[in-house]
């Protein structure tokens, strides 16, 4: 199969591996830095407030190797690939060693470097700015027959309850990510709610016991979404008419519910990328 390395966001792609005689041969993942929230106290041995830790971005290196014409053909290849990878906007890494993921990168300084003399191997370094990588589908393009673009351990994606539209009152969603989905600490989510409340309701999740409530009144042709913390109805936040609660995913199967005094039928979508360390 051809190996391939393509980057892009909403205004541009470029496939890298494209341009003739260019190869890619394999990547690398530096370690994850990983910063500890912790305070000492006097008199005590050791770190005495220890905080949950939060992680800083790594670099992604990859690396090619050229076969061009001469020394001027590689001095052209490498302006090339200057411009391509210096924006002044991030974008995304996609290579085909890991093609259900992608990187949110931006090119490191003096990226390019020359391994063999001339032309031959080299090796480009990118910001991976978030500190983590992300499926490169969202939940909202899941389906069994594309189980094979989400790179999961333990093969879940083979299992046919899982689906992140429901109609049901209770229900699962998967989170196939190495970590929970917390919205507090930047990762993205959006939770789609039509319902039938003349009372209001309750979205649950019994796993990791997170509760939103929103309090008024509310029909079905009206949507509620959680765009990470924020409920927003018609484009305009509506947080004063809520727990100021949000919902979490922790990994794997969470148990989700939804409730309300008189609670009619309802439809509620997660939409969320899986996020790996």
């Amino acid at each position: 199969m051809e190996k391939t390395v393509k980057i892009y966001n909403e205004s541009f792609s470029e496939v890298l591996t494209d341009i003739p005689g260019l190869r890619f041969l394999d990547f690398d993942e530096e370690g994850v830095e990983v910063v500890t929230n912790s305070q000492e106290m006097k008199g005590r041995d050791g770190v005495g407030l220890l905080g949950p830790a939060s992680f800083g971005s790594y670099t992604l290196i990859l690396r090619f190797f050229y076969r061009g014409q001469d020394v001027k053909d590689y001095n052209l290849l490498k302006k090339r690939l200057r411009s391509l990878i210096f924006r002044r906007d991030p974008y995304y890494v996609v290579h085909s060693d890991m093609p259900g993921i992608k990187y949110s990168c931006y090119a490191s300084e003096n990226a390019i470097t020359d391994i063999g003399d001339r032309f031959g191997s080299f090796e480009i370094s990118f910001t991976v700015y978030k500190g983590y990588s992300e499926s490169l589908l969202n939940t909202s393009q899941f389906s069994l027959d594309k189980a094979d673009k989400w790179q999961v351990e333990g093969g879940h994606l083979a299992d046919s309850s899982i689906k992140y539209k429901h109609t049901d009152s209770r229900f699962r969603i998967y989170n196939g990510s190495d970590d929970a989905i917390n919205p507090t600490l930047g990762y993205e989510m959006m939770i789609k709610i039509n319902a039938d409340a003349p009372n209001g309701f309750k979205l649950v999740n019994n796993t990791t016991g997170d509760v939103f409530e929103y309090k008024k009144a509310i029909k079905k042709n009206s949507q509620i979404i959680i765009d990470g913390v924020h409920p927003i109805i018609n484009k305009q936040r509506v947080g004063k008419d809520t727990n100021w609660g949000w919902i979490n995913l922790e990994k794997d199967f969470n148990d989700i519910e939804i409730t309300g005094k008189n609670l009619g039928s309802t439809t509620v979508e997660f939409i969320f990328n899986f996020v790996y360390r």
